[in-house]
């Protein structure tokens, strides 16, 4: 077997407008990856399977999917992932025991925060978890409206990301069934669906216009730039 090793984005700041990113790991990975496998083989026929859980459970990113969390809690959010089994939420747990997740957590201020490696399929958008990295931002669309410092922690991601990885789409989690019919979607069950509005038109396009250098594609993108 050969390892995959973790690799993440932990940049120290040099000076103070470069982000840190923090690493706080989620435990439970070894129960996380057998539940993943679990999920790949019922609800994603296009990501192949080796027989190797941990290989098996690691993805080449091809998308970028913004999310927000719904409350204002950096903690909670955390403790919710941390879990490697899904509490709560029926209809997703009819759909796979698998506790949702994503890969980066953004505070309010902007704090970044590496939850697992950028590799790792995470179960966080329906159809795409086996290309997409998922960055969760603290707040919500009303009460905790997400932040410009938000704004731009998530351009930093991005840009990173991009570096490293054949990055073609940036998506919210709102539009990812306008992706059904793109070919990086895979979805076993015609039915499994929900409906999202995170993380927000507003703070969607905020992001992609401080990227739009990247000429990343949207959701309505049937191409995929070659890759």
């Amino acid at each position: 077997m050969v390892a995959v090793a973790f690799t993440s984005l932990h940049v120290h700041a040099e000076t103070g407008d470069t982000p840190e990113i923090h690493l706080w790991t989620l435990p439970h990975e070894k129960q996380r990856q057998k539940l993943t496998v679990e999920y790949l083989k019922r609800h994603t026929p296009k990501h192949k399977l080796r027989g190797d859980i941990t290989r098996d459970a690691y993805m080449t990113p091809r998308v970028i999917v913004l999310h927000w969390t719904g409350g204002n809690s950096l903690r909670a959010t955390w403790n919710t992932f941390s879990r490697a089994s899904l509490r709560g939420r029926k209809k997703l747990r009819k759909a796979s025991s698998l506790n949702v997740g994503a890969h980066f957590l953004v505070d309010r201020d902007g704090s970044i925060y590496q939850l697992v490696d950028e590799r790792r399929i995470m179960r966080h958008c329906i159809g795409l978890n086996h290309v997409a990295i998922g960055i969760e931002n603290v707040g919500d669309g009303k009460k905790w409206a997400l932040t410009k410092s938000q704004q731009k922690a998530n351009e930093f991601l991005v840009r990173n990301l991009a570096k490293r990885y054949p990055i073609t789409h940036l998506i919210g989690h709102y539009e990812y069934r306008r992706m059904e019919s793109h070919p990086y979607f895979s979805e076993s069950d015609p039915k499994y669906r929900t409906v999202k509005i995170d993380p927000g038109q507003d703070f969607l396009e905020a992001v992609r216009q401080r990227v739009s250098d990247l000429s990343l594609l949207n959701a309505d993108s049937k191409k995929s730039l070659g890759h």
